[in-house]
Order: structure tokens, then C-alpha cells, then sequence
């Protein structure tokens, strides 16, 4: 039996918004934290002094302190670091990552009749991607990025989650608090654009975002992320998209 820390993050609405036609869970599963945090919190701190570092080249305030690694962040000041961060996955080996696509644009795809809302809809797929994901003598302890509850529902992500039989315990963290989380971010961040550009042909994409994607894409030695694809080598790294067939 293995215990893990599992780390999720989304990207995406599950309402209808023309603007964001894919949503997407993430989930990293972690043995051991320790190695990869010190490397993470390492490279977090040289790309923190850089962009510091350039702004105040340009006269511009200081910012030190609030650097966050973030997909929809990513510049031509920034993108370098994301390659070093993609590399510190495939550093360790035993990181497992998977996440679940939701092209809203599918026909198939009926948020609204299978769930009362779109809370209980992120519950019910961060469930899903975890019960896929894990083995059933193996345990998880999940930490999800933190995202508002509605006040009008009674129920709590961390408990919901904890109904799983694999889960021991959950609870939720708001991104800037985890670089495991950002990492995530980053991960589903390049999944869901490469989507976008299978599917939203003649949309002009960040150059620098469709640069670290494509790292990404190059480390797995795949053409494109926006299909089912699982890798075991040199990590696990899976892409599933939830086609309901009814």
C-alpha cells in the first residue's frame, strides 16, 4: 500500500461562458514531498529575484514576495523558468500526473441535467479523476486548490472528497500557499491550450504560453495533448476527456 499527497487544481468554468470552452481538473500524486519542495521552493526564489530584478530596471516598484508560477501568467520575462519547472516533474520520476477535459462544446457533455449545479458538478469530477486514478489498496490525502463555496450549498469540498474509499483525508489551499498546486496549474494549463488549439481554429494564441506547452510536449515525446493519452515513461502523465456516451 502507498500513501499520497495528491494536489489538484483547475483551469475552466463549468457554466456556459462562450470564452472558456474547456474545463479541466489536474491531480499530481506525490510519495514524498521533500526533494521536489526544496527544489521547487529554490526555483521559485531565483525566478522571484529575475522579474524583480527586471522591474526595477524599468523603475518599477518591487514586487518581491509575490511571485506565484501561474499558466495564464506566463511572459517572455517569465517563460524560461516554466521550462525549469516542467523539467523538476520528469526530474522525479515517481510523480504521477492525470487530468480530466470537459469540452463543454460537446453535445454529449450535459452539466446542467446531471448535477443541481456547477458545485456539486467540481465535486463530482474531482471525484471521478481520483477514483480512476488510484489503485484500491493505495491511500491519497488530497489538497485542492481553494474555491468558494456557494453559500446556498450545504456541502464542503473536503468532506465530499473524503467519501472515497481511497481518501484518508482532504482539504484545500489557496494556490499561492502550495508550489505543488502551482505546478499543477501550469501542468492542466498547458493540457487545456493545447485543446484550445485543436479546436478553436483561427484563435491567435500567447507565443510564449504555446512555447512552454510545447516543452511540455516534447518531454513526452507526443504531437499534441488534446487527445486520451497515458505515458509511463519518463512519468506517468495521462489526459482523459470525459465523453459521456448517454
Amino acid at each position: 500500500m502507498i500513501n499520497y499527497f495528491g494536489f489538484i487544481d483547475e483551469t475552466g468554468v463549468l457554466h456556459n461562458d462562450p470564452d472558456q470552452r474547456f474545463f479541466a481538473i489536474g491531480l499530481l500524486k506525490c510519495e514524498d514531498t521533500s526533494a521536489l519542495y526544496e527544489e521547487l521552493r529554490f526555483l521559485k526564489n531565483r525566478a522571484e529575484s529575475k522579474l524583480d530584478h527586471d522591474r526595477q530596471l524599468k523603475g518599477l516598484p518591487s514586487k518581491k514576495g509575490s511571485f506565484e508560477f501561474k499558466f495564464s501568467s506566463i511572459t517572455k520575462g517569465s517563460h524560461e523558468f516554466y521550462y525549469e519547472l516542467i523539467n523538476l516533474y520528469f526530474k522525479f520520476t515517481k510523480l504521477q500526473f492525470c487530468s480530466l477535459v470537459i469540452d463543454k462544446a460537446n453535445p454529449g457533455v450535459k452539466i446542467e441535467e446531471i448535477f443541481p449545479n456547477t458545485w456539486d458538478a467540481y465535486i463530482g469530477y474531482s471525484k471521478m479523476l481520483i477514483k480512476n486514478n488510484m489503485n484500491s489498496e493505495d491511500r491519497i490525502c488530497v489538497i485542492a486548490d481553494f474555491l468558494g463555496k456557494p453559500k446556498a450549498s450545504n456541502k464542503y469540498y473536503e468532506p465530499e472528497i473524503k467519501t472515497l474509499s481511497t481518501v484518508y483525508n482532504a482539504t484545500v489551499l489557496e494556490s499561492h500557499a502550495s508550489l505543488f498546486i502551482q505546478l499543477v496549474d501550469v501542468m492542466v494549463g498547458c493540457v487545456v491550450l493545447d485543446f484550445r488549439r485543436a479546436r478553436e481554429q483561427g484563435k491567435k494564441f500567447d507565443v510564449f504560453k504555446v512555447k512552454v506547452c510545447d516543452f511540455l510536449k516534447g518531454k513526452l515525446k507526443v504531437e499534441s495533448l488534446a487527445k486520451n493519452i497515458t505515458k509511463d515513461e519518463p512519468n506517468y502523465f495521462s489526459v482523459w476527456e470525459f465523453k459521456p456516451t448517454k
